[in-house]
């Protein structure tokens, strides 16, 4: 008995070597990029504007790096020294700096003068999350509202608060101090 099918085997077979590729071209460009930012570099940038300093980045990483038009335009300056610093740490250090902000968009990493508003709220879900899971009630600033630095440094003192650990109180011998003739001396007893 014959079957018939839409489709010939030839042409399954084909898409799902051509899946596998897609599948395989996603996980290489995020284990490209990982690579990429762990590099070290060792840069001094004096008065270096933030689009020269991210060619210099892109150059020895090859990590790729879009400036928006409005950043671009302001291109504000940097005066930092980096030794043996990861490439992602020193890119964090070019934000922090120049008060912009870096997202991952199209496998490229994208500089932009305001916040991700859904890189924003996701990392507020994440730590809501995080707050559950710990038991902890979280103040985060409302909806459309960024978080802040000094938000992110209550909620890590909060979550250090609630993992503390009680430190187990051991019984040992009484310890004393005995002044005798020859100096100080020790007395140990219970």
């Amino acid at each position: 008995m014959q079957t018939s099918s839409r489709f010939p085997i030839g042409a399954l077979v084909l898409a799902a070597v051509l899946l596998s590729a897609v599948a395989s071209h996603a996980e290489d460009w995020e284990v490209r990029m990982w690579r990429q930012m762990q590099k070290k570099v060792t840069l001094e940038l004096v008065d270096t504007p933030l689009s020269e300093a991210c060619e210099l980045l892109t150059s020895i990483t090859g990590m790729n790096i879009i400036i928006a038009p409005a950043v671009r335009q302001n291109n504000p300056k940097l005066n930092v020294k980096l030794t043996e610093m990861d490439a992602g740490t020193a890119l964090n250090w070019f934000t922090q700096l120049t008060e912009t902000h870096a997202t991952i968009v199209d496998q490229a990493v994208f500089i932009s003068d305001k916040a991700s508003k859904k890189v924003g709220e996701a990392e507020k879900k994440a730590l809501m999350e995080l707050g559950a899971e710990k038991g902890i009630v979280l103040d985060l600033p409302p909806e459309g509202q960024a978080l802040t630095d000094q938000d992110r440094v209550n909620i890590a003192l909060k979550i250090m608060e609630k993992e503390q650990m009680k430190i187990q109180d051991f019984p040992g011998p009484t310890v004393s101090i005995d002044p005798s003739e020859n100096g100080v001396g020790f007395k140990f007893g219970n």
